[in-house]
């Protein structure tokens, strides 16, 4: 009789535990997701491939609906402050940005962080030095908002260094024409500062610098510039149209040296278009992008935190190593 009961008592228990657990289950699918808005300028473009694999790999890992804003250039922090609240009519939890250039982006995304939690991607937020309200000669300082890039920096010392390391440690009387990104970027001050302190005292001159605009014609300015041996393009875009019209490697007589973003950036570099690439890690910029967020939506008292993504120099003879082919992967 006794045993009888235990069993009873047994199989009761276990229908319990059955029941809360497919209540619970009831309740989970009836629970919307968090939605999180991703804004970058021109959506469409090939060198967010790779970031926006890790955003939707880590968004169906953490259970999030992601909303990639479809977008065209933003010129600046009105035009992304538009999209930004347009998202927040539609009660997006949270947001993916990469900032607007000028520096009236910071205030802008200081009145956003008192209403919903966001991350910066790619660059911070840039902030002209003392005194100088444009240009791209002013020294980054950090914003203190949570964005997760590569060090900037550092990926154009990285350009710089490669160039004299392959000229023997010396570039004198060497003419090089550099042609960076958007101005009033974080990304463009610190990548154009990485590259010429690299460069300097190399013996090098520096003979001419651009900054990427919207429908400029790159083949056209440069043709109409004055001949330089090489050419340092720190924009994947314009990365891309100097490398296809290239011959041997080298355009006008100027070997290419770039930072780029795009499988069509890596495609180049392995036809011999572009003579060294300095690469991103896009596919985990998403991805950590959307962990921080995940845990900040779970927890309202987590601290959104910044963390630095890895960038790889590659040349034509190393696509095909274990090593880059792993971490191109997310590119194709």
């Amino acid at each position: 009789m006794k045993k009888s009961k235990i069993t009873i008592i047994v199989a009761e228990l276990i229908l319990l535990a059955l029941a809360v657990f497919f209540v619970r289950k009831i309740f989970e699918e009836d629970v919307p997701q968090k939605r999180v808005a991703v804004i970058v300028e021109r959506s469409g473009d090939k060198r967010w491939d790779a970031l926006f694999q890790g955003l939707k790999h880590s968004a169906d890992l953490n259970n999030l609906h992601l909303i990639i804003c479809n977008t065209d250039d933003i010129k600046n922090a009105d035009d992304e402050k538009t999209l930004i609240y347009e998202q927040l009519d539609n009660n997006v939890d949270a947001f993916i940005i990469c900032p607007a250039p000028g520096s009236n982006t910071l205030q802008m995304l200081q009145e956003l962080n008192n209403e919903v939690p966001f991350v910066l991607i790619t660059e911070d937020v840039y902030i002209a030095g003392e005194g100088k309200d444009s240009g791209n000669d002013a020294e980054y300082t950090a914003s203190g908002f949570p964005v997760i890039k590569p060090d900037n920096y550092q990926m154009g010392y990285k350009l710089g260094e490669e160039l004299v390391k392959n000229n023997g440690g010396a570039l004198d009387g060497k003419k090089i024409g550099i042609y960076a990104g958007r101005e009033k970027t974080e990304a463009t001050v610190s990548q154009v500062k990485g590259v010429i302190d690299a460069l300097s005292g190399t013996g090098c001159e520096i003979i001419w610098e651009y900054y990427y605009l919207e429908n400029q014609n790159v083949c056209s300015l440069v043709d109409n510039s004055q001949r330089v041996d090489y050419i340092c393009a720190m924009d994947t875009d314009v990365l891309d149209i100097l490398g296809e019209e290239a011959v041997d490697g080298k355009y006008d007589g100027a070997e290419i040296y770039g930072i780029g973003s795009s499988m069509k950036s890596v495609t180049l570099l392995d036809y011999g278009q572009i003579r060294c690439l300095v690469v991103p890690d896009g596919y985990d910029i998403g991805y950590e992008s959307i962990m921080e967020l995940a845990k900040k939506l779970d927890n309202s008292f987590y601290s959104l935190e910044s963390h630095e993504a890895d960038a790889k120099v590659i040349y034509r003879e190393d696509i095909f190593s274990d090593d880059v082919e792993r971490f191109l992967y997310s590119y194709e």
